[in-house]
């Protein structure tokens, strides 16, 4: 099946979708003629993000939906009201996610509970809500979004690297669940992104961090965007863009504590360099 004929006219919800990875997504998506429904915390930025496609696509049919994916109350609210006019979507895409970089000693525990708040319970309390429709259907796909810190331990990322970790477990033992039930599992492990979350950290990096993620250049979201698309519509469940993301995903995956000393060596590299 060719890409654009899987999600020609699939109602596709994503969160996080109005910036970065989630808003190529829905770029992307409305070229496909998917029906796309953007749910993110700022209004303004939802209104924003949905001009800008009707700007490139006065057809494309785009709903938003301004609600935090850590109120469950209300999101259940609004998704029953919703539900009133318009079936359950075909497809979910989990986008929403923070990160907070910085040396473990330093960073706040109110951070840890944050982005592990945003980058797993707001991916499993999204799928909660959207999953019992999905399983009466009996079809359905949802893709989360890990990072390649999600098989990964990097310095200096240990909040992120706890939530996105927890993201790819959830996702893992899902999939085992759903594939007998008809309900489609993906999840993508995208590498440094060029998107504002990515701009956001810089301020917090660790200077080992800086130097060992300077060895590769961040991809495009919306290369991100479009291998995703491509994999998840052949039916792939891990998905890593790019040929650095495969990588490093298949060293944090195959080569078992043999992993270790590879990330010591980059980090004493980075050491040397910060003298």
């Amino acid at each position: 099946m060719k890409t654009i004929d899987y999600y020609r006219g699939k109602s596709v919800l994503i969160t996080g979708g109005s910036s970065g990875i989630g808003f190529a997504i829905a770029n992307a998506l409305v070229e496909m003629d998917a029906k796309i429904i953007l749910l993110a915390r700022d209004y303004e930025h939802l209104k924003i993000a949905k001009f800008s496609i009707l700007e490139k696509h006065p057809e494309a049919k785009v709903k938003i939906v301004p609600v935090d994916v850590l109120d469950v109350d209300r999101m259940e609210v609004i998704y029953n009201k919703f539900m009133r006019n318009h079936p359950v979507p075909d497809i979910l895409i989990n986008c929403a996610g923070v990160a907070r970089p910085g040396y473990v000693e330093e960073i706040p525990p109110e951070v840890f509970h944050w982005t592990m708040n945003i980058d797993y319970h707001g991916t499993v309390n999204t799928i909660k809500l959207i999953l019992p429709g999905m399983l009466e259907r009996g079809t359905g796909h949802i893709i989360n979004v890990s990072s390649i810190a999600g098989v990964i331990g990097i310095f200096g990322y240990t909040a992120y690297c706890g939530a996105k970790f927890a993201v790819k477990g959830f996702s893992d033992a899902l999939r085992s669940e759903m594939k007998p039930k008809g309900i489609r599992v993906s999840v993508l492990f995208p590498p440094d992104t060029e998107t504002p979350q990515f701009e956001w950290e810089q301020q917090f990096k660790p200077s080992e961090t800086k130097a060992i993620s300077g060895t590769a250049k961040p991809i495009s979201p919306d290369f991100v965007a479009q291998h995703t698309l491509k994999a998840a519509a052949r039916g792939k469940y891990a998905i890593a863009p790019g040929i650095e993301a495969k990588i490093m995903y298949l060293l944090g995956t195959r080569l078992g504590d043999l992993i270790y000393p590879v990330m010591d060596f980059l980090v004493r590299s980075a050491s040397k360099n910060k003298k």
